[in-house]
């Protein structure tokens, strides 16, 4: 599944702390005010000390990217995310770091923007909307404070991206939105359509002040959209056609972390295929069912690369791919259910 042969590409969750409450999150507890829900946020995080373990000079030569980002935290709420950014671009590796922008003063952002350009690297800063909009979803989260942030970072000339959740809600802002990402600096702008609207086309949380609301599916996709010649933003009267075809892999299953050489790891430091399987009930028991305890697969007890030569993921996933019997991997890498996005255009 992974390979030393090829650079890697890391999926990491640095925390699975979050300033934010948004109520889709599987950390939240939607209907309970958006609280965290204990059951599953446990206030981990990895720290510097993990990486500079793991991610030595000789290993960080052979490491292509890490993206930041993950199922339950935020980046910025990792105690030492700086100084892992740091340690990290100052040994050549790219990054991403995906965001709701709303933790940090800007003096912090512009110490993070002069780092994440040594490498090229990006900032993902996921705004849902608008000043007025933007809240109903990134809950907990203050606009003021998020654009102060943004400028600062963008000053320095690091790149950064303006990711936008398309709901009934904002889809009427998508114009003024691309317009004001381009006068800000942004280096590109992507729509993206949720597949968490799997139980119907709304959902349900109460707000932190007791006001219940309800997210709305939009009357639009994100690949309805395209950059106008006037530099703005052209509906197109039907969505652009889609590009994932089904995939040819084992079994029809044609795994993206195989195939990108891409491990996941999670905040508990517990290395996983990736972010749709970690922690399930479904990787406990396909461990346990080969003997494999959690203490074998987590970067406090052994070597990261040894982990990720070893098994499960040697030859134990593609033997359960052509036997058809991971339901996660038949769902997300099968039928290909994943969040689409249209990126609109990149500098």
């Amino acid at each position: 599944m992974f390979t030393s042969e090829r650079p890697y590409i890391f999926h990491v969750e640095l925390t699975d702390k979050c300033n934010a409450g948004c109520p889709m999150c599987p950390r939240t507890d939607a209907m309970n005010f958006c609280k965290p829900d204990r059951t599953k946020v446990f206030n981990v995080e990895l720290g510097l000390e993990d990486f500079r373990t793991h991610f030595t000079d000789e290993f960080c030569a052979r490491t292509e990217e890490i993206v930041f980002g993950g199922a339950y935290g935020d980046p910025l709420a990792a105690s030492q995310l700086l100084e892992i950014v740091e340690h990290l671009t100052e040994r050549g590796v790219r990054l991403a770091v995906s965001t709701n922008g709303g933790l940090r003063p800007p003096k912090w952002w512009t110490r993070l923007g002069e780092a994440m350009k040594r490498t090229g690297s990006r900032l993902e800063l996921h705004l849902d909307g608008l000043a007025d909009t933007n809240h109903l979803y990134r809950v907990n989260t203050r606009w003021e404070r998020i654009m102060e942030n943004a400028r600062a970072y963008i000053a320095t000339g690091a790149r950064a991206e303006w990711h936008f959740i398309i709901f009934k809600h904002n889809q009427h802002q998508i114009e003024e939105a691309n317009r004001l990402s381009k006068e800000m600096g942004f280096a590109e702008f992507t729509l993206i359509d949720t597949i968490r609207f799997s139980g119907g086309p709304t959902y349900d949380y109460v707000m932190p002040t007791g006001e219940r609301c309800a997210l709305e599916l939009p009357d639009v996709k994100a690949a309805q959209f395209r950059a106008s010649d006037d530099g703005g933003v052209a509906l197109l009267e039907k969505p652009a056609a889609a590009t994932d075809g089904p995939r040819l892999g084992v079994n029809g299953i044609d795994c993206k972390s195989a195939a990108f050489n891409r491990p996941y790891i999670s905040a508990h430091g517990q290395v996983s295929a990736c972010c749709w399987v970690t922690g399930s009930d479904e990787e406990a028991a396909f461990f346990a069912d080969h003997g494999l305890g959690p203490e074998r697969y987590n970067i406090r007890n052994r070597p990261l690369e040894d982990i990720l030569l070893d098994e499960p993921f040697a030859s134990l996933y593609a033997r359960a791919w052509a036997q058809d019997s991971l339901k996660n991997c038949r769902h997300k890498c099968g039928r290909m259910l994943r969040n689409k996005r249209n990126t609109l255009w990149s500098a």
